[in-house]
């Protein structure tokens, strides 16, 4: 495994325990009432997508610009549609926390997703 996939896993692992802490500190002592059961399973489903979509663009960065771009853009597109038809398929099971499964949702997409852009683009220039 190249070091940089290794130091991105790293990170995006640092990541991942940092929002655990921060949501189980809001749920458990401000928001205990807006806490639902799959909040464990979209913490753990966003990094594993970071992960796979950040080793493909890694790979497309080392062949050319032109196929990163392409990668970049598909990525970009592939994650929006996994994340759509996931929050789909697991908003019918909250039904009574809908509210607080979309905003979390949401600002996990926002966090996982300029995480990503800022890594790849800085990976990238380490290896020009």
């Amino acid at each position: 495994m190249p070091k940089l996939n290794r130091l991105f896993i790293i990170k995006i692992l640092i990541l991942t325990l940092i929002i655990s802490i921060l949501s189980f500190a809001l749920f458990q002592f401000i928001f205990p009432n807006l806490y639902f059961s799959s909040f464990p399973l979209i913490l753990s489903v966003f990094p594993i997508i970071s992960i796979i979509s950040y080793t493909q663009l890694l790979k497309a960065s080392q062949k050319s610009p032109a196929k990163f771009n392409v990668a970049f853009m598909l990525s970009f597109m592939t994650k929006l549609i996994v994340y759509t038809a996931f929050a789909a398929i697991l908003i019918s099971h909250e039904k009574e926390q809908r509210i607080s499964f979309v905003i979390s949702i949401m600002l996990l997409y926002i966090i996982y997703t300029v995480f990503d852009t800022k890594s790849i683009l800085n990976d990238m220039k380490k290896t020009e």
